[in-house]
């Protein structure tokens, strides 16, 4: 059968199991949650909030952008969750392996539809955002939306976000695949961005440090004359986390035994 093919099939089927779920309409309101909030602020305080002037743009996307990039770690922990958990609640991991896809068809599909979660709920958060921006001026026109802004800049960061989100979200698709305890990947996370957040105050590596990446990328954005893809080097580092660990994981997935 043909190789494409089959991981269309394996992809069609993962996402089937998400339907009737409450994981596609998370992937929806989770990257609205921030949006709506700064629309709500900026209808009761808009004022107040450009009383100094600057761009309104550019001003909505800090709101935005800035505790998004916290919160997109978490998200990303519970997605790789739902991911693997609907197996583990149903205990159908012997039933996937009978189906006539082999492991690295399954591994893929699941990995593909992992990655495909989250880039489409970054997509979400960006229009999301343009779209609030474009709310805000229609009830409130003297705050300033009507000012140019290269609203193609938003949707670059997500996608800069999503890469060197990689990292670190590789890390948790492997313990979703090595074991079915919920806590230990939430505690896992959370270790990891405290500790970062932690480790960045002083120490020299902490560059290095994966639950970072995603926040190091971005990093200076709001400098004048700042390059979205000048500082590259968090987003390498995420890949080739992401790599080394998929790679891993994809051996051990094809070797491990289901009882």
């Amino acid at each position: 059968m043909n190789t494409t093919l089959t991981l269309k099939r394996g992809i069609s089927a993962e996402i089937y199991k998400f339907r009737g779920t409450f994981t596609l309409w998370f992937l929806i309101l989770a990257p609205a949650f921030v949006p709506t909030i700064n629309f709500i602020i900026f209808m009761s305080k808009g004022e107040q909030i450009m009383a100094n002037g600057g761009n309104a743009w550019q001003r909505l996307l800090s709101m935005s952008l800035d505790p998004a990039n916290f919160l997109f770690a978490f998200f990303v922990i519970i997605v790789a969750l739902f991911v693997h958990n609907i197996e583990y609640t149903s205990n159908t991991w012997k039933l996937i392996y009978t189906q006539p896809l082999n492991r690295t068809t399954i591994y893929l599909s699941k990995l593909l539809v992992f990655f495909g979660m989250l880039f489409f709920s970054l997509i979400l958060f960006g229009l999301f955002t343009v779209v609030c921006g474009y709310a805000i001026h229609f009830f409130k026109t003297d705050l300033g939306f009507a000012e140019a802004f290269d609203k193609s800049f938003i949707f670059l960061v997500c996608i800069k976000l999503f890469l060197a989100t990689l990292g670190f979200a590789s890390i948790h698709f492997m313990i979703g695949q090595v074991q079915k305890n919920l806590i230990l990947p939430l505690g896992i996370g959370i270790a990891g961005i405290i500790s970062f957040l932690i480790l960045v105050q002083g120490w020299e590596y902490a560059i290095y440090h994966p639950y970072g990446y995603h926040m190091l990328s971005l990093q200076n954005w709001k400098a004048e004359g700042f390059s979205l893809w000048a500082n590259m080097q968090p987003v390498y580092l995420s890949l080739g986390l992401a790599a080394a660990t998929l790679i891993g994981c994809g051996i051990y997935n094809a070797q491990k035994r289901i009882f």
